[in-house]
């Protein structure tokens, strides 16, 4: 019975170790080839074909696409340099066109300032010359007032010195015709006293009574006479005095009319030359053009490093499936079932026994029976 279960675990075990390896060995070679024919696939979509040195495939794809990236990215990166440097002249442009604007706005300013300060100057100068005319009339003005007062004081000092030696002419005039009057009444009255025959020291007494008599009304009447050009003269000496000072006087007005008008001049000058500063004051500084703006420059070119051209890596290793001898896996399968099922007939025949006191397993647990082994 033993040999029986024996021969049938060897056989069994034998025949299905045996397919089992085939079946395992078929298994691992397709799996294998699978393997090795993705790993190809994989290879060639990444490196291209097997067996060459030429790149291809996705790397070269991936290579040829960095290197357009990279040409684009120098394009765009030269199409903004450029955009850069023409905004940077365009704006160099603009600034020397604001530059030039200014200064010609300030060249106009100044034109402005000047010219005004010109009209000034000659509004001025107008000025001047129409106060100088009104103050040569003013001081011609004067000076004939001066001279009518003068001329008329003279002919006022002629009419009352003429009317002086009038005077004198007629009292003397007067005197004479008295003293004529006088002898002539004194001869009339000795000649009438002799007329009457009176003679004698008597006759002689009367005519020269009379006759001192005329003597000393004459003698008044001289008297009056000296009085009266004494008076004359007087009144001449007062009126020649009066003419001296007169004259003092027209010379001291003439010399204060020159001075009023040598300081009406004096003052016309100053205002002249105080609105010629201030013409000259509101001329504008003359401008002065700022200094150039700098003129552009290129700007500087980025240095671009070449895409790195890969290289195929070594060609995917080929892998060979794990196989193992049916025949040697048969014969360890007839062993193996040879063991099994020797235990196997082992067990049922001791399958109800119990354990031994010294706590040893049961007999098909100890022939290699998998089951529960405290059972």
């Amino acid at each position: 019975m033993p040999l029986t279960w024996l021969a049938g675990g060897a056989i069994l075990g034998g025949v299905r170790s045996f397919f089992g390896a085939q079946s395992s060995n078929r298994q691992n070679k397709e799996a294998a080839k699978r393997q090795n024919e993705y790993q190809n696939k994989v290879y060639e979509f990444k490196y291209g074909e097997i067996g060459t040195d030429e790149i291809g495939g996705e790397t070269l794809r991936q290579y040829d696409f960095a290197v357009e990236g990279l040409e684009i990215t120098k394009q765009n990166n030269e199409i903004n340099l450029q955009f850069q440097e023409y905004q940077s002249v365009q704006r160099y442009n603009y600034d020397m066109g604001i530059r030039a604007y200014e200064f010609a706005q300030a060249n106009r300013l100044y034109d402005q300032s000047v010219s005004t300060a010109l009209q000034r100057q000659s509004f001025t100068e107008l000025a001047t010359q129409a106060a100088n005319t009104d103050q040569d009339r003013l001081h011609h003005e004067q000076l004939i007032s001066l001279s009518l007062d003068e001329t008329q004081t003279l002919l006022n000092y002629g009419a009352a010195a003429a009317g002086v030696g009038l005077k004198k002419r007629a009292s003397k005039a007067a005197a004479i015709g008295a003293a004529q009057q006088q002898r002539i009444s004194a001869l009339k009255t000795v000649g009438a006293s002799q007329a009457r025959g009176v003679s004698g020291r008597t006759a002689a007494r009367n005519i020269q009574g009379l006759l001192a008599e005329s003597r000393a009304r004459q003698d008044a009447i001289v008297d009056k006479l000296m009085f009266d050009f004494e008076a004359s003269d007087q009144e001449l000496f007062k009126m020649n005095q009066q003419l001296v000072m007169d004259q003092v006087g027209f010379e001291f007005s003439r010399d204060s009319a020159k001075m009023s008008d040598t300081a009406a001049r004096s003052k016309i000058k100053a205002q002249s030359l105080q609105a010629a500063i201030n013409a000259a004051a509101s001329i504008a500084l003359k401008p002065q053009i700022q200094p150039a703006m700098p003129k552009p420059i290129a700007l500087p070119r980025p240095e671009y490093q070449d895409v790195y051209k890969p290289v195929k890596p070594p060609e995917p290793m080929e892998n060979v499936a794990m196989t193992q001898n049916p025949f040697l896996a048969g014969l360890i399968g007839a062993i193996g079932g040879a063991q099994t099922g020797l235990s196997i007939g082992s067990g049922i025949k001791n399958f109800n026994l119990p354990l031994s006191s010294g706590g040893q397993q049961s007999r098909a647990v100890q022939a290699g029976w998998l089951g529960n082994r405290n059972y």
